[in-house]
């Protein structure tokens, strides 16, 4: 995929390892709370994105899942091809990564590739009984970046982004009941910010 005449394909892995850097720093924080679950069932599929128009209505918001299984049906290849700005011909597929579960969160992963290379990847951890640390959460992720980092208004309940290693990095917290809902969005610096901020409002009404 390239962005203004250059390409944004990355070494397979590092994007991966920089989103995992951020959510390990949230997880941190969040080490030694209680265990908890859920409710109800996910729909199939993520509702598929629409752009409004101002001379039609808008579609109501998509339901909010009671439960996350999956990275990748959150925000699926085309979505992402879609808002990065990739021509028609432009291919991704979307990788779905196994769960990485311990007793205080679920992460799921989804990375955005082509020929072995690693464009861009989407990180949700799901907090139990964690609702209520939101902004400590984004704290967390902002302290332990090593780097300048912006805070994101108007974004989930808290979202900083910073650049690290050649990456960009978006985190986002987004309580669900009891749960904490943390998104990380990473990919390289090329990309600008205001498209990760776009990717983040697609997802952000789903969770």
């Amino acid at each position: 995929m390239k962005i203004r005449g250059r390409t944004m394909l990355m070494r397979r892995g590092k994007t991966r390892r920089s989103a995992e850097m951020a959510a390990a720093m949230a997880a941190a924080l969040l080490a030694g709370s209680a265990c908890g679950s859920g409710d109800g069932q996910q729909p199939d599929s993520a509702a598929a994105w629409e752009a409004p128009t101002s001379s039609a209505p808008q579609a109501s918001a998509p339901a909010r899942l009671a439960k996350i299984t999956s990275a990748c049906k959150l925000l699926p290849a085309g979505v992402t091809v879609k808002v990065l700005g990739g021509s028609a011909g432009t291919k991704l597929s979307a990788e779905e990564e196994p769960v990485d579960e311990t007793e205080t969160r679920r992460r799921y992963s989804c990375a955005y590739g082509r020929d072995g290379q690693e464009a861009f990847s989407f990180i949700v951890q799901v907090s139990p009984d964690r609702a209520d640390t939101a902004r400590e959460s984004i704290d967390a992720i902002a302290n332990g970046s090593g780097g300048k980092t912006t805070r994101i208004e108007d974004l989930g309940t808290d979202a900083v982004t910073y650049e690290s290693d050649g990456a960009r990095v978006l985190a986002v917290a987004v309580p669900y009941e009891k749960e904490l809902r943390l998104l990380v969005f990473t990919g390289p610096t090329i990309v600008p910010q205001s498209k990760f901020t776009e990717l983040a409002q697609h997802v952000i009404p789903q969770i």
